[in-house]
């Protein structure tokens, strides 16, 4: 037994050579009767790899041949002789004269009469391309009606910013904890502030920044959450006004020594509310409970 025998683990009793033929690194283990062969077709000597092989490689194989069968052409109707694979394929033609002329009058084939490729002969089944999805999204914001356009990664944003969309949460989370009815968005009170004279409904003085949506009746008091009970006002007003009805924040302004402020609201820019100075809350509820 050779070392090499010993160094792969072949078992002792069994001849074991190196392959010289084409795969020259596989060991070969057969029977010390089988021993060079000669190759049918180049008759040249190769080391067999098993007791079947005739052949030294797979280019002396003999190919089996074709089986023939007669078909008739799809396009003109005479008789040719194919092979029998020929049967698997879309359509059978006599020539490459008809088989152009199929592709070109739509035969055998579903693309669209000026497509592309009935002029380059493919005949595979055409599928119509998806739309290219947009680059950009231009929208406008759910809650103060600005518009503005974003790139086009996902679902379209209902808010141009996080303020708004924050100052949106907030709003209605305090809705539903009173259980106050309606909605309303910031571009209403911006609509609303202009209609006031760019000036606090309150103090009319200009406010300082973006102006607030204050509750004429407040939440916790009862007051409805959309614009029949809504008006524009600074952050001082706002703030200090607090969960207050009118008459209540008129009588503790007076009490605190403070300037007086307007709360009668009968001017025509606050025809839209439903309670003004003069009514009162228990007038308001008779009202709205009816």
């Amino acid at each position: 037994m050779s070392d090499l025998g010993r160094r792969i683990g072949t078992p002792p009793g069994s001849a074991s050579t190196l392959n010289l033929g084409a795969n020259r690194n596989t060991l070969v283990r057969r029977s010390p009767a089988v021993n060079q062969s000669t190759c049918s077709t180049c008759q040249s000597t190769y080391t067999p790899v098993n007791t079947s092989q005739r052949y030294c490689t797979r280019k002396c194989r003999p190919r089996t041949p074709d089986l023939l069968v007669t078909k008739s052409c799809d396009w003109c109707g005479a008789e040719c002789i194919k092979p029998k694979r020929a049967q698997r394929y879309v359509g059978t033609y006599c020539s490459t004269t008809c088989r152009d002329k199929a592709i070109s009058h739509g035969e055998h084939t579903e693309l669209p009469v000026d497509h592309w490729a009935r002029w380059y002969g493919s005949t595979s089944r055409w599928v119509a391309p998806k739309p290219k999805r947009p680059a950009f999204y231009a929208n406008r914001c759910a809650d103060c009606d600005t518009p503005f356009i974003e790139h086009a990664y996902g679902t379209p944003s209902a808010y141009c910013s996080r303020t708004c969309a924050r100052r949106t949460t907030k709003r209605r989370r305090r809705a539903r904890e009173h259980n106050a009815p309606g909605q309303h968005t910031y571009s209403q009170i911006m609509r609303q502030y202009a209609r006031q004279g760019l000036a606090c409904a309150y103090c009319k003085l200009p406010c300082p920044g973006l102006p607030d949506p204050e509750h004429v009746t407040p939440l916790s008091r009862g007051g409805r959450n959309d614009m029949s009970n809504l008006v524009a006002a600074c952050r001082s007003c706002n703030s200090d006004k607090n969960d207050l009805t009118l008459d209540e924040w008129a009588q503790d302004r007076q009490r605190r020594g403070l300037s007086t402020v307007d709360t009668s609201l009968t001017a025509p820019e606050f025809k839209h509310l439903m309670m003004t100075a003069a009514t009162t809350e228990a007038w308001r509820n008779q009202t709205l409970a009816a």
